[in-house]
Order: structure tokens, then C-alpha cells, then sequence
């Protein structure tokens, strides 16, 4: 078996393929970051007898666990190190002065998390909330003005695959959640990572890692789960990836193919349906990797997508059952997303120059159900040709193209520079209307079929027939450059200072026609067509200095910005859109111990930040019909703790982990919402979860041919709201977890088997959630987004 790697509790775990490292942060004896990141010098996995194989087959349970090295001997007890490129370099985590959660692809398949949310609220200071497979919303630090996973403005946490950013810089699209099978790994970075990333972190990244070819190797994987959730639907999930060597020494492809079926939970009212909610999609790799002499040639291919039938994630109370009784019409999404790189290195004696060129495109078509914004809660058996649909289309196209140079080798002075193109088209159509007028006059009815096949232009004419029918055609583009200087004094003091010079601009707006837009804007159509155009500088200061090789402490100073943009809603004389929204951006001021006891096997951290928010770009809802927008409103501040511990113990393969964080973020100047309610200073932002933490306890031991693990673990979310106005009341849940796995290196292909079950005691929260109130005041409504139900799964994986 070719063990791909192990989770990590922040800057600790276990490194690729099992071999032991260092472990703590050790300024004087940091890893040869040229060798740490060559592929064809990653370790393989040991082939011994099952008892000496304890550290290659990671226990399920939770994925910021670590399990224990058991082989004899006092330093196979250690906490090994993890090496990560989040910094454009090869580094341990340990020694990067940041707060970083790495999490190995091989933890996240055996502990059966196939989603981002399955994990994400296992990591210190980050909340999500996800509708459908592509809809999902981060909090990092408690820096988020919007909630909902389907809501269009652009996300403040930055999602990577490799280093080609996937943030949208106009609209929110789809946010890749790939599957874990064949990944090498995810990294949450938690802060401002502007300075190397550019406007798509403002408040921190997620960062996908791609299981790279091995050269001289033929390797074969596959994986099927079976998922049931309580309450819900059965779902199975099936994938096989192999490695070719081209060449035996330094050509090499890898393909990899998931098939993804989810479980529906949610049942409709309306129609008497159950489990509506279920959807599948196929995703596909393939990676070339190439290395003549000192070249390093590799092209990527990556292809996902998802479509369900009525993509109803909301119930109607917040304690259950998972309900929906306002939607009278089915709700349909479909989306996918691609990209396409090409990345050339080539090595000198002293530097290296690297290019990357990114191709990028996303489409997706989701429809919301307006009847309750419109009437209110909907009668069951209200009639479905007398309801409010409002489809959105977004297709968006972007190339970015990144050459930087920087140092090698260990000298004390360590150098990167580079520059940065990037360019973001946006095709956005929102339309609101009934079925019945769409099927009398809308574009693919017969009657105005018919009229442009006689030459009569009907169609211009019956679009002013609906109620609204908008569409933005933006060009979005980053120009920048951008250094990362660091030196290192007396083997104990590492200095660096590093800064983005950017210029963005944004181009184009929102056209829009409808018999509601003409009512309130003097029966005229909407043009909001307009650029706007920003520059800056995004510095960084870190400083880490080690007492000894087991205690360091790091400081940081940090600025993160985000694009400002042009409206995608009507802007009219009567409902106070503004029509540009400028960039918000936050300086983070972060102090961070990390320390390492008991010969290496016990890692203890603490990490303290403050961050000043300026400009936030707030979510606003139009008066009528609630159609949100953006605009810059009040600042504020988000401070708070975030404590790591990892131990590995005497006693042979257990391994307990604990995190926590504690998060103050609020408004410090009051504002009036654009619905007329007074938002006072201290108000706690959307999305922030005040308390958070997280405990797993693993065990691992041999039993003749074979190694049988168990864990558990323990979940809080402190209580939070949905948004600035506090409408709804999110998280404030705790999930126990727990799970078995059994395997051997004894048979031919490797089997593995494991079993876990989230959510044990079945609690139900929401974690998303909004109010609504409809045109017609017949009172408001509430929908709400709940935490996933007691969920079974069943797991089992061959590799040869």
C-alpha cells in the first residue's frame, strides 16, 4: 500500500507515506525543501508483517487526529513533520509563521468525510455552511457579512487548488469540493494570505493538494462507500485512480475517476416527496509530470460535475424534521467546473524560475423558489403554475498567469519575486417570473418560437411581460507583483517582510428589464453599466525566533484586501442600490507559541490574534422583493485565541488531540440596514462561532495478520447568527463521532475496511439560515439549513 500521508492537528501530524520526522518547529534543522517536494523521492510504504505497518493505516474518526507511532524504539514515538507548500516553497508547517490545519487525502477517506463540511468544523476559528455539492460558505476568524451558501457575494476565504485560485472576484459561483480519494491533502489557512494569493484571501484559504505522479512506480487504487444517513436516503460513492511511469526515471501520468452520489434528507410538503434532496456527479483527473534534468514540466486536467433533481436544503423549523412546506415549485441545480495548467520550472545552482498558466471555468444553473418572497407560506397544494420561480445562470471564464523566481538551496537569505496576471469573465442572469407566463411568453414557448420563425421580433417585446429579467457581463482583472524576502539570524532569529503591489479593475454591469423593475424606477429599464478601478499595497511582517529547538514563538503582521465591483441587482432612483461597491480589506495581528514535550511526542500551541476590519462589504436586501446586493457599511474588529494540543502516547498506538478557539468578532460602528433596522456597535458578526472545540482519542494495534483501529471524538460549535441583523440563530451544537477500521498488507490488494458513524446522538441545528418577508405582509418566514443527521458509512479500499 502507497500511504499517501496522515491528518495533523495545526502545525502537527504525520508526514507523507509514514516516515517520521523532526517534528517540532526547530529553526536550525529545518527540512531540504528541494528534496521534501520531489516525488520521485517520497518514501513507500513499508511492506512488512501487519505489526510493523501500525503507522501506514490511519484510524477513522476525526479528521484532526493523529495516530501514533508505534514501531519500537523511543523517536518512532515522536510526532513526524508535515511538509507543506502553502508558502510557494516546501516547508514544515511547523516552521512557517502562520496558523495553518494540514489534513492528509488518505485521513479524510477512511474517516468517510467525502464533503468539505464534514471536516471544517473540526478546525480552530472556521465555520461553513453548504447547500448542494458547490454551494459552500466559509467563516474564518469571524470574518464573514453573509451566511448562505447560495448567496452571490464574493466569499472572504480565498479556495486554491494547487496555487490556481478558484474565488470569484465579482459574483460567489461554485466552490470546488473535491473529492478526498487520491488527494494528497487540504490545508486551511487561517489569516490574510493577499500578499502571495492576491485579492482572492481576504480572510484566509483553503487549499486543495492534488496527488502528484510517481516515476518508476505502476500503482492502482479503488474505493466504494456506502452512505446512510438517518432519516434520509442510501447513497454509494465509487472511485479508482492508477499511476503509469512513462519513463521509469522521470515521466510519469496519474488519472483518477470519482463517481459522487449523495443522500437526500429533506422531504417537500408540497408534493408529498421524500429525500428530495439526493444528486450525483462525476469528477476526473489526470496529471502529467515530467523531469529532464533540471526541468519540471506539468500539466493538469481536473473536470467535476453535479446535478440534482430539486435541490431543497432548507426545512421549515429549526429543530426539525427536515421539512420544506414553503417551496411549490422544484428547485433543480446543475453545475460544473474545470481547469486546465500548465507549470514549468526550470532549476539553477542558486534559484529557480517557475510558470504557471491557469484555465479556469465554472457553470452553473440553481433556481430559487420566490413564492414566499412574494405571498408568504404557501398552502400545501398551493398550485405550482401559480408560484414564483427565479433561476440564476452563471458561467464565468478566467485566466491567470503567475512566473516568479526565487532562492534555493540553505543560505541565511532567502529571496522570492514575482508578477501576476489575472482575467475573470462573468456571464450572470437572474430572472423572476411564473410559469405560467413563461410557458404563454417566455423564449422557449411556442408562441414566440413561431414568431421568429416568421421574422416577428415577440421576444423583445414579451420579455418586458416579466417580472424581472436581469443580467451582469462583467471583466474582472488583477495585475501585480510581488516579494517575499526572509533572513536568518544566530540559527535562532528568522526575519522576513514581503508585499503586493496590485491594481485591479472591474468592468461592465447590470442590464435589466421586468415589469417590477419598471414600477419603481419611473417605467424605465435598469442600466448600471460602470468600472471601477483600485490599487494598493498588501505588505507582510513575520518575525520567529526559537528560545530552544522545542519552544518557539512567531509574530505576524498582515493586510488582506478583497475586489470591490459593480452592482448585480437593479440600482434605481427609489430603492438605494449604489451602484459600485469599493474593495474592503483588514490587517491581521497575530502572536503565536508552539512547543514540543516529552521527546517530541506531545505538541502544545497557542496562537492570539487581532484584526481590524476596514469597509466590510455587507449584504444588504432590496425593499419589496429582498434581492441582495453589496455595499460598504461600519467596520470591525475580531479577536480571539486559537490552542492546539497532540499526544502521542507511552501507551502504544494512542493518540489524543484537542483544539479550541475562542472569537469576538463585531461591528464598531452602528449603521442603519437597508430594511430600516438600527445595527448597533458591539452587534457580533454572521457566521462567528464565539466558542469552538475538538477532541479525538485514537487506538491502533495489531492483531495477527491484521491492524484494527478505533477513535472517537467530540465536537462543539459555540452558538452563532446567520447575519448582521441576528434574524436567525445558527450552530450551537455538539456532534459525538466515532469508527473502526480493519486492514492488512497480508493479501494481494490491500483491503481495507472502515465504519463510521457522524452525529451519534443525531442533534439537530441549523447552521445556515434567513428570514423572509414576503411582498404581500402577510408576516415573515423562516428557512433554516441543518447540520447533517446521524450518518452511517461503510468504506472499503483496495490498492496493489
Amino acid at each position: 500500500m502507497h500511504a499517501q500521508g496522515r491528518p495533523s492537528n495545526d502545525e502537527a501530524g504525520t508526514s507523507k507515506g509514514g516516515a517520521v520526522a523532526t517534528g517540532a518547529a526547530d529553526v536550525s534543522e529545518s527540512p531540504d525543501p528541494e528534496r521534501s517536494n520531489k516525488p520521485d523521492e517520497q518514501p513507500a510504504a513499508a511492506k512488512g508483517p501487519a505489526s510493523d505497518q501500525l503507522d501506514t493505516i490511519p484510524v477513522p474518526g476525526t479528521s484532526t487526529a493523529v495516530v501514533g507511532q508505534v514501531d519500537t524504539g523511543a523517536s518512532a514515538q515522536q510526532i513526524p513533520e508535515i511538509v507543506v507548500t502553502a508558502t510557494k516553497r516546501a516547508e514544515s508547517v511547523r516552521d512557517i509563521p502562520a496558523s495553518i490545519t494540514a489534513i492528509s487525502g488518505e485521513s479524510l477517506e477512511e474517516h468517510g468525510q467525502l464533503n468539505l463540511i464534514d471536516f471544517i468544523a473540526q478546525t480552530p476559528g472556521v465555520t461553513a455552511t453548504q447547500g448542494n455539492s458547490g454551494y459552500t460558505r466559509f467563516t474564518m476568524r469571524g470574518i464573514s457579512t453573509d451566511t448562505g451558501p447560495t448567496s452571490p457575494s464574493p466569499s472572504p476565504v480565498g479556495v486554491f487548488i494547487g496555487d490556481t485560485a478558484f474565488t470569484d472576484p465579482y459574483i460567489a459561483n461554485i466552490v470546488p469540493d473535491l473529492s478526498a480519494f487520491d488527494l494528497a491533502g487540504v490545508q486551511v489557512l487561517r489569516g490574510p494570505q493577499g500578499t502571495l494569493f492576491g485579492g482572492a484571501a481576504l480572510s484566509g484559504a483553503v487549499r486543495y493538494e492534488l496527488q502528484e505522479p510517481v516515476f518508476g512506480e505502476w500503482q492502482a487504487r479503488a474505493f466504494t462507500q456506502f452512505t446512510s444517513p438517518s432519516g434520509g436516503s442510501a447513497a454509494f460513492t465509487s472511485g479508482a485512480a492508477a499511476n503509469v511511469p512513462l519513463n521509469e526515471d522521470n515521466l510519469a501520468l496519474r488519472v483518477g475517476y470519482v463517481r459522487r452520489n449523495y443522500p437526500g434528507v429533506y422531504d417537500d410538503l408540497q408534493t408529498g416527496e421524500k429525500d428530495v434532496d439526493h444528486g450525483g456527479g462525476n469528477q476526473y483527473r489526470a496529471i502529467v509530470l515530467w523531469r529532464p534534468e533540471d526541468w519540471s514540466i506539468k500539466v493538469t486536467h481536473l473536470f467535476q460535475d453535479f446535478h440534482a433533481p430539486n435541490a431543497i436544503y432548507t426545512a421549515d423549523s429549526a429543530d426539525g424534521p427536515r421539512e420544506n412546506s414553503v417551496n411549490v415549485l422544484k428547485v433543480p441545480a446543475t453545475n460544473k467546473f474545470g481547469m486546465d495548467s500548465f507549470e514549468a520550472g526550470y532549476d539553477f545552482e542558486s534559484m529557480k524560475v517557475v510558470s504557471l498558466s491557469s484555465y479556469l471555468f465554472k457553470d452553473s444553473i440553481f433556481n430559487i423558489d420566490a413564492t414566499p418572497a412574494i405571498i408568504g407560506a404557501p398552502p400545501i397544494g398551493y398550485p405550482p403554475a401559480l408560484g414564483f420561480l427565479s433561476p440564476v445562470t452563471e458561467n464565468s471564464r478566467a485566466f491567470s498567469q503567475e512566473i516568479r523566481l526565487q532562492s534555493t538551496g540553505s543560505d541565511p537569505f532567502q529571496w522570492l519575486v514575482g508578477g501576476y496576471y489575472y482575467r475573470y469573465h462573468l456571464y450572470f442572469n437572474i430572472l423572476i417570473d411564473t410559469p405560467l407566463n413563461q410557458a404563454l411568453t417566455g423564449p422557449d414557448s411556442a408562441l414566440v418560437t413561431l414568431a421568429a420563425r416568421l421574422g416577428i421580433p415577440l421576444a423583445q417585446l414579451t420579455e418586458n411581460l416579466e417580472l424581472l429579467n436581469g443580467t451582469s457581463d462583467v471583466t474582472s482583472t488583477e495585475r501585480a507583483l510581488f516579494f517575499d524576502l526572509s533572513y536568518k539570524l544566530w540559527d535562532r532569529l528568522d526575519l522576513s517582510a514581503g508585499a503586493r503591489l496590485y491594481e485591479t479593475k472591474v468592468a461592465g454591469g447590470f442590464v435589466a428589464t421586468g415589469i417590477l423593475l419598471r414600477a419603481e424606477n419611473n417605467g424605465m429599464n435598469s442600466d448600471t453599466r460602470d468600472q471601477i478601478a483600485e490599487r494598493g499595497v498588501n505588505p507582510k511582517l513575520t518575525a520567529t525566533y526559537a528560545f530552544t529547538r522545542d519552544v518557539s514563538v512567531y509574530l505576524q503582521i498582515a493586510k488582506g484586501f478583497r475586489f470591490g465591483g459593480i452592482q448585480y441587482v437593479p440600482s434605481t432612483p427609489t430603492n438605494g442600490v449604489p451602484p459600485t461597491f469599493k474593495s474592503d480589506s483588514l490587517w491581521n495581528y497575530e502572536i503565536g507559541l508552539r512547543t514540543s514535550w516529552l521527546d517530541r511526542t506531545l505538541n502544545a500551541d497557542l496562537t492570539a490574534f487581532f484584526i481590524n476590519y476596514k469597509n466590510p462589504i455587507i449584504t444588504q436586501a432590496t425593499p419589496g422583493i429582498p434581492i441582495n446586493y453589496n455595499d460598504n457599511v461600519s467596520s470591525a474588529i475580531s479577536r480571539g485565541l486559537e490552542a492546539n494540543l497532540l499526544w502521542n502516547t507511552p501507551l502504544r498506538g494512542l493518540s489524543i488531540a484537542l483544539t479550541a478557539a475562542l472569537t469576538d468578532a463585531h461591528i464598531t460602528s452602528p449603521f442603519q440596514a437597508a430594511n430600516g433596522e438600527e445595527i448597533e456597535s458591539g452587534q457580533e458578526m454572521p457566521g462567528t462561532a464565539p466558542q469552538q472545540y475538538h477532541a479525538t482519542i485514537e487506538y491502533l494495534r495489531p492483531i495477527g495478520k491484521f491492524v484494527i483501529g478505533g477513535s472517537t471524538g467530540y465536537t462543539y460549535v459555540g452558538q452563532g447568527y446567520s447575519d448582521l441583523q441576528h434574524s436567525v440563530e445558527i450552530n450551537g451544537y455538539g456532534t459525538l463521532d466515532a469508527g473502526l477500521t480493519l486492514g492488512t498488507d497480508a493479501f494481494r490488494f490491500n483491503p481495507k475496511l472502515a465504519l463510521n458513524v457522524s452525529n451519534i446522538l443525531n442533534e439537530t441545528r441549523p447552521n445556515a439560515g434567513g428570514a423572509v418577508t414576503p411582498l404581500v405582509p402577510l408576516g415573515d418566514l423562516y428557512a433554516y439549513g441543518l447540520i447533517a443527521p446521524r450518518t452511517y458509512s461503510l468504506r472499503l479500499s483496495v490498492d496493489f
